[in-house]
């Protein structure tokens, strides 16, 4: 353990666990609904990878709140009991998907490469399956087999759709495992019971070139490595970031993280960011803190650059 670094304690409650696993089963639910609902109805087969990915994402980022609610500060445990939460919202799409197949209808076509079937949703039937897991789940090979969808005139089926399954229920759990995990990594005051709130400071600095010299002196509590960025350089200009964490009530609770930030133009002239963590969750003296904040704030950047 580097007490540089800020490292979580690992401290949970039973309050915690109960309702982190209790709001995120509940929550699941009408996600599940609102994503089998959008696939069975949008007659987009592509935009079905978007739509896993949103309901993967807003699983995780409802087990993030419930951490952060619950005072979770276990990594591990707050991943695996994602993980279990992101196995039932996956279950629950397919009780709902298999009702919805139940139910299906007259069959309406939109050109000749599209149709939605028209279904009725029958309560009794879902809670059926929701509640008989083993007679719900042995009804895929037999989807499978058939197929449920089409692309390019080919019926998906067999072990091309079992993968597609398979891909989709990754994203799902990769979502359910990471963000909870991440929320519970992020700093801690255990004095105050607290969580410290981040800020981004408004001005960048100078693009750290050797993430590893960086590091090197930060560690060694060299302050003025941190260069703001030249005041004729655009925002377009790859810079650095910097993430400042504090807890309220805990003025000793200081943590610094650093991110390179870049510009890349797609086909089309339009620029987009992306990210590089240079360091995380270092601990920093409420002086420095102090320091830094005002050295890297708008008005402080603004003093320099007319200066």
């Amino acid at each position: 353990m580097n007490p540089l670094y800020y490292q979580p304690s690992g401290r949970f409650s039973v309050g915690g666990i109960v309702l982190l696993l209790l709001g995120g089963l509940v929550a699941a639910v009408p996600l599940a609904f609102a994503y089998t609902y959008a696939v069975w109805y949008i007659p987009f087969i592509y935009l079905n990878f978007f739509f896993t990915l949103i309901f993967g994402w807003a699983i995780g980022w409802v087990l993030q709140k419930l951490v952060k609610s619950g005072h979770l500060r276990n990594p591990t445990l707050a991943g695996l009991l994602g993980v279990v939460v992101g196995l039932w919202g996956w279950y629950v799409q397919w009780c709902v998907y298999i009702t919805l197949l139940a139910g299906a209808g007259e069959v309406e076509q939109f050109g000749s490469r599209f149709s939605v079937a028209h279904t009725s949703f029958d309560f009794n039937f879902f809670l059926g399956f929701l509640l008989s897991p083993g007679e719900t789940l042995s009804i895929l090979p037999e989807l499978a087999e058939n197929g449920t969808w089409s692309l390019f005139k080919m019926n998906v089926s067999g072990v091309l759709l079992y993968l597609v399954w398979l891909a989709e229920l990754a994203l799902i759990l990769v979502f359910s495992w990471i963000l909870p995990m991440s929320k519970a990594k992020e700093p801690y005051s255990e004095v105050a019971e607290q969580w410290a709130e981040k800020t981004v400071l408004p001005h960048p600095a100078a693009h750290f070139d050797d993430p590893a010299a960086t590091i090197a002196a930060l560690e060694a509590a060299d302050w003025n490595h941190l260069q703001l960025r030249p005041a004729q350089l655009s925002d377009t200009t790859s810079h650095g970031r910097l993430n400042v964490y504090r807890a309220p009530a805990d003025p000793d609770c200081c943590y610094l993280s650093l991110e390179n930030v870049s510009f890349e133009l797609d086909k089309d002239g339009k620029s987009s960011e992306k990210t590089a963590d240079v360091l995380e969750y270092l601990r920093v003296p409420p002086q420095t803190f102090q320091e830094l904040h005002a050295r890297f704030s708008a008005v402080e950047a603004l003093n320099q650059e007319h200066s």
